[in-house]
């Protein structure tokens, strides 16, 4: 199974594919949508947000809502297009943004251009395509839970929105940590047998791709800490189940069958509220960045982009072992195993 995306954020459309998916699965419109107005919550949030309703539309793949095995298609419009007419010329690098390395390495004009693919509308479609396949997995009875562990330094249930955005609008935007929860997998999903085929290196590259994500921890984060036998997940009968959870799920590159737990650190987001000192590529002279209507913090939206990528990657994963034509064969495929794994002594 693959994904892919295309399109600029301020271009008239944004779209994505998701090729390798199987057949016979009904769409839960329902879901979709509620994973789409999740990743539009949090008082940080951008002024955008209220101009860009996000409808989505699945576009191919899909009929009478019931996936047909072919690549399915999703599509964005925006409001808000100025990509191919800007007015805006600012010649100043943002700090923290694609723009002084985008610019130097595809030879851009303009110092935005590349910004335009490393922005977070971009997320819309992996929030679409992650929730399709949340659906798949529910079939097996695999859930997937996020929370928000910690904004700008602060414990989630501590933080005050109000409080932290007068501060965040003087002093800079706040950063974050997200962790994100998946229960009820099978033993099995990835392999040693390649480097690339890791299942903790697949979730990893895939939750760094996360816009101002900077960090991935999977299982117990203060696991460097602790020593050798304390930081083992002990057995307690001959079929795997364990004490602990400290490795996350994931032990040499293959689920254990615990739950997979990834926690991911988020740096501020680089657009500020005013402007910052910055140096120009076109003549070397001292200015400042333009402002944007960013977020001050984006974790509270981010929690169903880290939990929908999750998703992904793990029925990435189960298609590769059960197979990928269709939902019934797959299904069969996995009863047998699991069967197995039952009886096997």
């Amino acid at each position: 199974m693959k994904f892919l995306s295309a399109g600029e954020s301020h271009g008239k459309v944004m779209m994505a594919i998701l090729s390798g998916f199987p057949a016979g699965m009904k769409i839960d419109e329902v879901l979709l949508k509620d994973d789409i107005e999740r990743r539009r919550i949090g008082a940080g949030r951008s002024e955008r947000l209220e101009c860009e309703p996000d409808s989505l539309r699945i576009v191919s793949g899909v009929i009478d809502m019931i996936t047909t095995g072919a690549p399915i298609g999703f599509l964005l419009e925006n409001r808000e297009v100025f990509f191919d007419n800007r007015v805006d010329r600012n010649e100043f690098p943002r700090p923290g943004h694609v723009d002084f390395a985008g610019s130097v390495k595809f030879n851009h004009d303009h110092v935005k251009t590349a910004s335009e693919r490393s922005s977070a509308r971009e997320t819309t479609l992996r929030v679409a395509a992650g929730s399709v396949c949340k659906m798949f997995l529910r079939h097996f009875d695999i859930e997937a839970v996020s929370e928000v562990v910690e904004i700008g330094g602060i414990p989630a249930n501590n933080f005050m929105p109000e409080l932290e955005k007068s501060k965040a609008e003087k002093s800079g935007s706040c950063g974050g940590a997200v962790r994100v929860t998946l229960s009820g997998l099978p033993i099995g999903l990835g392999s040693n047998e390649q480097w690339y085929k890791r299942l903790d290196s697949k979730i990893a590259a895939a939750m760094l791709s996360i816009p101002s994500v900077k960090g991935t921890y999977i299982g117990d984060t203060e696991i460097h800490r602790k020593r050798g036998l304390e930081s083992l997940d002990l057995f307690v009968d001959d079929k795997g189940k364990r004490s602990t959870n400290l490795a996350g799920g994931v032990e040499g590159g293959i689920s254990n069958g615990c739950p997979i737990v990834a926690t991911l650190f988020f740096k501020p987001v680089p657009t500020q509220p005013f402007p910052v000192p910055s140096v120009s590529l076109k003549n070397g002279t001292v200015g400042e960045t333009s402002t944007g209507r960013n977020d001050l913090w984006c974790i509270e939206r981010a929690a169903v982009i880290a939990e929908n990528m999750l998703c992904m990657i793990v029925t990435e994963c189960f298609l590769e072992k059960f197979g990928s034509d269709s939902l019934r064969d797959i299904t069969n495929s996995f009863k047998v195993f699991m069967k197995r794994c039952c009886t096997q002594k």
